[in-house]
């Protein structure tokens, strides 16, 4: 059986993308639905909503207002994640129960259509992700015909939600809305009807790092960075990318590193920290990147560094631009070698008043060390191999 997660912003055209999987035989699970479940009066989860937003938000028969709690949490981002804090756990096992459900009764194809898929960390329930995207003037034209939503109120929700930048980054298929009903159901049943490559392989590393924990350091003091860890398929072989640093930089010279660098202030967040010096060290565009998930916050012993690192599949071949004052060479690196137990050696090392553990993976004449393969090995222990 295979899962499709299909999400998108409000009002993007995910209900009538479901509506054509259904079409051509696939079960949906709406999120929705099930949220709609959860808030049954005197159920657990309704009486932990209220309890955080208070009765004014029920109406005479104890049922919740989704109006006013909608007006609530879209104008206020800590509401939001409060709300969300007590729904998604609680939709998770439900969703979850459902797919053993569809699967023990013959199932070929689930689609779980759920607005905040990326958001809610339910990407492990999933085997593909599918994200409807159309222009922010379709989108509150839509809201204003469709829920009576003033261009104000539209525009309020739409910024509440993960961007469709930042969502189709994590994307096996994008469907765009922004065009008349038979093209989307056209487009649909090709994607349905044609394979797409890799997708088990992508699948099962998300699942691996959805359902382990991150370990995420707080605290000031640090000099925040982010790395993409590339992945590729190639002729049934799986390729790490990284990077032979030059001699001109400022930090680790020379040393074998995945593409990445320092959080700048203009950047939103970590991952487009990681994407945009991915773009500038190797000409690496984000539209190539489909985001697979994150691993540990991992710290440099000796310059301070705090790397976020992400786990990115991209499309291959890439025509790569190097910057050559960055970067001297790239370097593929077969998955099955750093697999091999016979290429990696790790020491214990006294840096200052500690005593740290460092490891070190060996491809021909290569040295993968520090912080680098401390990140690489924890993919690999996540992702690889305890398959």
């Amino acid at each position: 059986m295979v899962v499709i997660g299909l999400t998108g912003g409000i009002c993007t055209g995910k209900s009538t993308v479901s509506g054509f999987l259904a079409e051509l035989g696939a079960v949906i699970i709406s999120a929705d639905e099930i949220g709609h479940e959860a808030l049954q009066p005197s159920s657990a989860t309704w009486e932990q909503v209220v309890a955080a937003f208070g009765t004014d938000i029920l109406k005479n028969g104890g049922e919740i207002d989704r109006q006013k709690l909608g007006g609530i949490v879209f104008k206020d981002a800590g509401a939001m994640s409060e709300l969300n804090r007590i729904m998604h756990p609680a939709m998770h096992g439900v969703v979850e129960e459902r797919v053993r459900t569809l699967e023990a009764e013959g199932a070929a194809v689930v689609v779980l259509e759920a607005p905040l898929l990326v958001e809610a960390d339910w990407l492990d329930l999933v085997d593909e992700v599918w994200v409807t995207v159309a222009s922010e003037s379709t989108v509150v034209e839509r809201c204003s015909s469709r829920s009576g939503l003033s261009e104000v109120q539209a525009r309020e929700r739409i910024s509440s939600q993960l961007s469709s930048e930042d969502r189709v980054r994590y994307a096996d298929v994008v469907i765009d809305t922004d065009v008349s009903l038979n093209e989307v159901r056209q487009r649909v049943r090709e994607v349905w009807e044609h394979p797409r490559p890799h997708v088990a392989a992508k699948a099962a590393i998300r699942r691996a790092l959805c359902q382990r924990e991150r370990k995420v350091y707080s605290g000031e003091g640090w000099r925040r960075a982010a790395v993409l860890i590339p992945l590729y398929h190639e002729a049934d072989q799986c390729y790490v990318l990284v990077t032979k640093r030059t001699e001109a930089v400022d930090h680790h010279k020379g040393q074998i590193s995945f593409p990445g660098g320092t959080w700048d202030p203009k950047d939103t967040s970590l991952l487009q920290t990681a994407l945009r010096e991915c773009r500038e060290e190797i000409g690496l565009q984000a539209a190539d990147v489909q985001i697979l998930g994150q691993l540990d916050d991992t710290p440099t012993y000796t310059t301070n560094f705090l790397i976020t690192p992400y786990v990115g599949a991209i499309r291959w071949p890439q025509h790569l631009t190097l910057d050559p004052r960055e970067v001297e060479e790239v370097v593929s690196v077969p998955l099955e070698v750093l697999l091999d137990k016979s290429n990696f050696r790790e020491e214990k090392e006294v840096i200052g008043d500690e005593e740290v553990q460092q490891c070190f993976y060996y491809y021909g004449d290569r040295v993968i060390w520090g912080a680098t393969a401390r990140i690489l090995r924890r993919l690999l222990e996540a992702a690889f191999e305890s398959k």
